[in-house]
């Protein structure tokens, strides 16, 4: 047995035996990936009425399943996960609490993959895939999936799982472990990056659900990227190819689904009720093409809307203001909007620092208070990524003590995000299989 370091720092027992010593064999799912293939929906988001596949693309290569990197010894570990390419902070955290590994670096170690994943994998690049319907999670299976690189190489994903994205009211994001690519930047000699991923078939065919339980077919779906999350670091920030939004949702806030099985539960509570109380009115839900985080590896703090985010909203007589500022009241057409924080992150604490863990997943809320007609003028979410707004970096990132002469993934673009009107209906779904 082997103890072993997952998503918001649980520390699990798995018995390797044969499946370690036959990585590249396929292996059978280990039983804490089995809860993950239940197919149990609660409340999880639909972010369009037309199933779809919305995005996929490189998220960033050779941190997944890190020989020699565990919690025991630190320094090993750091020299593993830099000789693998990843980064390692350094780490300042209150009196007496001890950082966990994640805390450290955003690498994993082949025998953690297989906690979520029912099988190690070693060296491999990671690749999220977002659909505009919840998966069905018991369909979900790296041989659903074919990989199509720059190069017109054709490839098999090695492990798929909807983890991060563990808890019952997400389940829209099946993340792919495999080969696909290097770091160099899109239009080098030599570079290799994903520009397709599609559904094929298989003995269990991907399938989506929708409102009422509906089921249908994923084969066929795809996407399409030209460009890789080895860009270049000095780029215009309109002009980064990190990770960005694919869609934005308002709804009333609910903490239903708000659950995920042990031991994908570490960071749980997480949601706006738990963390702002009954203030808690309204929820905006990003959905994103790949987690978000400061540097690669630090997690995004409650208390942090302002560096990252500002809201639109149409004011009176035409005009378009911006919501920058929590604890404010803002007034629009006469009603009154306050911006709470961030949720879906990780627990709330008194104080916030690198020992602080969230679940890392493609959802990230803004919470909101005040009246339902103030909120309905909200239109977009903005991540401005410039100026005095921090852009935000995929687990590919550089950290804060990146090695020299690495390269790691660069942040993502300026953008706007449209807001999607859930208030009346709140495009859900809960079902079970």
């Amino acid at each position: 047995m082997r103890s072993l370091l997952l998503g918001a720092g649980v520390v699990l027992a798995w018995s390797l035996g044969a499946a370690a010593a036959h990585a590249a064999a396929p292996s059978p799912a280990t039983p804490t990936s089995k809860l993950l293939q239940r197919d149990i929906l609660t409340n999880a988001d639909l972010w369009e009425r037309r199933p779809r596949m919305m995005a996929a693309g490189l998220g960033f290569t050779g941190i997944i399943g890190v020989p020699g990197l565990n919690g025991a010894d630190l320094p090993a570990s750091e020299a593993a996960v830099r000789a693998a390419g990843g980064t390692w902070n350094t780490v300042s955290c209150g009196t007496g609490v001890t950082p966990a590994l994640t805390a450290f670096t955003s690498a994993s170690s082949p025998q953690n993959v297989a906690v979520a994943y029912g099988r190690p994998v070693t060296d491999a690049d990671g690749l999220p895939v977002e659909f505009s319907w919840p998966l069905r999670p018991s369909t979900v299976g790296p041989t659903d999936f074919r990989v199509t690189l720059n190069t017109g190489e054709r490839v098999t994903p090695l492990a798929a799982a909807v983890y991060p994205n563990a808890e019952e009211n997400e389940r829209s994001v099946a993340v792919l472990f495999g080969r696909f690519g290097n770091r160099l930047a899109a239009g080098t000699p030599g570079a290799r990056y994903v520009v397709r991923t599609e559904v094929v078939r298989d003995a269990t065919p991907l399938q989506l659900v929708g409102t009422g339980g509906r089921i249908v077919s994923a084969l066929g779906m795809a996407a399409t990227i030209g460009t890789s999350p080895y860009g270049d670091p000095d780029a215009a920030a309109a002009d980064r190819t990190g990770p960005r939004l694919v869609a934005a949702k308002v709804s009333r806030l609910s903490t239903r689904g708000e659950t995920a099985p042990a031991p994908f539960d570490g960071a749980l509570p997480n949601d706006g009720r738990t963390l702002y109380g009954d203030a808690a009115r309204f929820r905006i839900r990003v959905f994103t093409t790949g987690g978000f985080s400061p540097d690669g590896v630090r997690a995004v703090f409650p208390t942090e809307f302002a560096r990252y985010f500002r809201l639109r909203a149409r004011a009176g007589h035409g005009r378009t203001v911006a919501l920058t500022r929590t604890g404010r009241d803002y007034r629009l057409g006469g009603h009154t909007v306050r911006i709470l924080g961030l949720a879906d992150l990780g627990r709330r604490q008194d104080a916030y620092d690198d020992c602080y863990t969230e679940d890392k997943d493609n959802q990230i809320d803004i919470v909101l208070a005040g009246d339902e007609r103030a909120v309905r003028r909200i239109t977009d979410v903005e991540i401005p990524a410039d100026g005095l707004y921090s852009g935000f970096y995929n687990p590919g990132g550089p950290g804060n003590a990146p090695t020299p002469g690495v390269r790691y993934t660069v942040p993502g673009p300026t953008q706007v995000q449209p807001i999607t009107d859930a208030l009346r209906e709140p495009l859900t779904v809960t079902w079970r299989g």
